[in-house]
């Protein structure tokens, strides 16, 4: 439950201008080296105070982030052919293509992207939710009893937030830390933090923007979970599951697919 799509919203349009193809014969700056995990790197140096652009791209689905240094991009559309582009801010909303490369990927398992750190789920080993999943999970044996434990801290600890979903800016990416320490926030922080958590405890965690079936004009966020035992992706709403869980409302931790319209998938 958040005023739009965070980063699919900042790109209202992207006009790239190409330059001179001998642009493309430098050194790439696509950083391939994480490439069995499904995620790449892009490192180049900007001007101070210039916006790039990231935009991956499989057939006729894109994907676009606002590029900083350091971040791993994921390849979550499957295997196959990508272009990555990376555009720099000429103002007008126009950018200028400084790099633009084709990737292909062929992972044994689609699934491992769902593994890992990327901007909108940025977590590391030492992050304060990752901690706390390794306490809750420490003596599960099943990524069931994982998941359940994940599940039950958030929706039992964590509030939603109303005047921050007022008031929140459209390129809003949650700090997890922050988000923690609160224990509070919007929808895209539950499904941000429980994502960090369970990829964390090694179980394939989607992060999922979309519409949900009561609220069908709210931007939503949610989750979807693969369980190896069950071959399966299922749907978990920590959101909605916490006010009712609170509220001392019965709920099923796996929600009805069905009922959620998807729009993005990270």
């Amino acid at each position: 439950m958040f005023k739009k799509s965070i980063l699919a919203a900042i790109i209202l349009s992207f006009f790239l201008m190409l330059v001179p193809q001998a642009i493309f014969a430098a050194p790439s700056i696509v950083d391939q080296s994480a490439l069995s995990k499904g995620i790449i790197s892009i490192h180049y140096t900007s001007r101070p105070d210039t916006k790039v652009l990231v935009r991956i791209s499989k057939e006729n689905v894109k994907y676009d982030y606002t590029f900083e240094e350091g971040d791993q991009y994921p390849l979550q559309l499957g295997n196959g052919t990508y272009k990555v582009l990376v555009g720099e801010s000429i103002g007008n909303n126009k950018y200028k293509v400084i790099a633009q490369e084709q990737i292909e990927v062929k992972l044994a398992d689609e699934k491992t992207v769902f593994l890992q750190s990327i901007p909108l789920i940025d977590w590391s080993e030492t992050s304060k939710a990752v901690v706390k999943a390794k306490k809750l999970t420490v003596n599960k044996k099943t990524d069931m009893d994982k998941l359940k434990a994940i599940y039950a801290y958030i929706t039992t600890n964590f509030t939603y937030d109303y005047k921050k979903a007022q008031t929140v800016a459209d390129t809003y990416i949650p700090d997890l830390d922050e988000v923690y320490e609160a224990s509070q926030g919007i929808c895209y922080d539950f499904a941000a933090t429980f994502a960090a958590m369970a990829r964390s405890e090694g179980l394939p965690t989607r992060l999922v923007m979309g519409y949900e079936a009561n609220s069908p004009e709210t931007y939503h966020a949610w989750n979807q979970v693969f369980l190896a035992d069950r071959n399966e992706w299922v749907t978990i709403d920590t959101t909605y599951d916490a006010t009712r869980v609170q509220g001392g409302q019965a709920t099923d931790m796996f929600k009805n697919a069905d009922e959620y319209q998807i729009v993005k998938v990270y």
